[in-house]
């Protein structure tokens, strides 16, 4: 009979400022129960792939589809100094967004197992309802996601050691609007990989590490300009580093008792300015480039623990905690 699982979580969500980036791991219904803590090491579902390719050794054959509804709203307090002018103001923020997921994987026989996975690990939207809020200038409606197709293989290499290996395909689209211009690029693909390892000292023990390389976008597409009662328009252009990190894992399950960690660090100083090329902003201005925008982000580090009990053999009671540290510099 299949287990029913009950999951009750300490979700932490927060805004591009205040988390780890945009950066997401929300592709996982049952690690999410734990806060995505020993995410790929507690073998109970197929989402290994994304977490440590190692790891899928876990798991015989088998589909899983899994969608997480993430939902923000936050208030903006602040101001906006133009020139010689400052505007005070504060204005809502939204963001609503339907994360999906799918993994498949075969065991080809007791060594070698081969899986599939499509998931979303970046992705950010800010929506301000009022078009003339103070920062208007900067952005309304913004957006980016990031949907990895990803194959991949473990290798067991004895009862103690596994490694693995995913090659990724990334699709990338984004949106940048603001007062008078919006900039559209989308249907951009890019390679990346993951390499993991698992060690298993006994079979309720294991713990795993796993690298996952960065993936450079070079994006462009359609920007819209309309300033000073005139509309230019044009191709727009630049590029887009989405950072590495190494994972951290561990699992250990006593009795009826699971006990899961994690640790993972994203290296966010990669994002440090973002400039684009714009023939619309050159038709403005005479110049190729739009400013400079200084965002000198942060590595961070996430941390979690979480504890599965196993009531009967069709109910699982978990609960995790997780701490983000945010990749924007303070002031």
């Amino acid at each position: 009979m299949k287990k029913t699982l009950l999951s009750l979580a300490l979700l932490m969500t927060s805004s591009l400022s205040w988390a780890g980036g945009y950066q997401l791991q929300e592709y996982s219904v049952t690690n999410l129960g734990r806060s995505f803590a020993g995410a790929g090491m507690v073998g109970d579902d197929y989402s290994a792939i994304a977490f440590n390719p190692a790891a899928m050794q876990l798991k015989g054959d088998g589909l899983q589809l899994g969608s997480i509804y993430a939902h923000i709203r936050a208030t903006t307090n602040g101001s906006l100094t133009q020139g010689t002018t400052t505007t005070y103001g504060s204005a809502e923020l939204h963001a609503n967004k339907l994360l999906s997921n799918a993994f498949g994987q075969k065991q080809i026989n007791d060594r070698i197992t081969l899986g599939a996975g499509i998931y979303v690990p970046f992705g950010l939207g800010t929506y301000y309802g009022d078009k003339n809020w103070f920062g208007a200038s900067h952005a309304i409606n913004s957006s980016i996601t990031a949907i990895d197709f990803a194959v991949a293989a473990s290798f067991k290499l004895n009862e103690q050691f596994s490694i693995g290996a995913s090659y990724i395909t990334e699709y990338l689209e984004s949106r940048l609007t603001s007062a008078g211009s919006d900039m559209n690029a989308h249907d951009h693909t890019a390679p990346g990989y993951s390499v993991g390892f698992m060690y298993r000292p006994q079979p309720n023990t294991r713990f795993g590490v796993t690298y996952r390389s960065k993936i450079e976008h070079d994006i462009d597409g359609p920007h819209y300009l309309d300033k000073m009662g005139l509309h230019f328009e044009g191709n727009c252009s630049t590029t887009l580093n989405l950072p590495e990190h190494v994972l951290l894992s561990a699992y250990h399950k006593i009795n009826n008792w699971g006990l899961s960690a994690m640790a993972r660090w994203t290296r966010w100083s990669r994002f440090g300015t973002l400039q684009i090329k714009s023939d619309a902003y050159r038709q403005l201005t005479g110049q190729v480039d739009t400013p400079p925008v200084k965002e000198d982000w942060k590595n961070v580090w996430m941390i979690g623990a979480g504890v599965d009990y196993d009531v009967n053999k069709n109910w699982t009671v978990r609960s995790g905690l997780a701490w983000d540290e945010g990749a924007v510099k303070r002031p």
